[in-house]
């Protein structure tokens, strides 16, 4: 005698139900998802930002580049001169808005590209590996420095970006003491 085999398979209304608990599921988990993911790059801008700060500060702390006369102490001028704009970016640095020529192979710059496998003075910030959604119209996001009042403390912001990973970023040439006041990624 035969038995016969009453198992059919997954009926039309099973796998209906199915796939709509799977898209109720992806529903709810997407936005949470995609916040997790805007903050992880948020995170990954930040440690370039923070890297960038360290080896400058490495650079303008080493002997070599203190006693160094081939242009460093035009560097370390600029990076401990009051209220002023570094904008590192294709060569040159800003200065109040002005593009002014450094000398690019120098103590300053070797310390620098040491620490950040890189020289981010020459280098386009298209390859710097930034991975937040910039809020420029052209995608790019500017990295900057701005020293304090005092000239003894600098701050390294990314222009364009928000650092609460909303993607409300903002461009603009802020003051180190009003950095608290904007969305940007800024390590002091």
């Amino acid at each position: 005698m035969k038995k016969r085999c009453s198992n059919k398979g997954f009926s039309l209304v099973e796998l209906i139900i199915v796939i709509a608990i799977m898209a109720i599921l992806i529903g709810v988990m997407a936005p949470q998802l995609i916040k997790y993911i805007e903050k992880a790059k948020v995170a990954n801008d930040t440690q370039i930002a923070d890297t960038l700060h360290n080896a400058i500060t490495y650079a303008l702390m080493d002997p070599e580049v203190q006693t160094a006369n081939d242009g460093s102490e035009l560097w370390i001028e600029y990076f401990t001169k009051p209220n002023q704009l570094i904008h590192p970016y294709h060569g040159a640095i800003w200065i109040d808005g002005a593009a002014i020529s450094i000398p690019g192979n120098c103590k300053f710059t070797e310390a620098v590209t040491e620490v950040m496998g890189f020289n981010p003075f020459t280098t386009s910030t298209s390859q710097w590996g930034f991975k937040s959604t910039s809020t420029y119209p052209g995608g790019r996001i500017w990295p900057k420095v701005i020293v304090n009042d005092s000239g003894n403390s600098f701050a390294v912001y990314l222009q364009f970006t928000d650092r609460t990973g909303n993607r409300n970023g903002e461009g603009g040439l802020y003051a180190y003491d009003d950095l608290e006041n904007h969305n940007c990624i800024f390590v002091k």
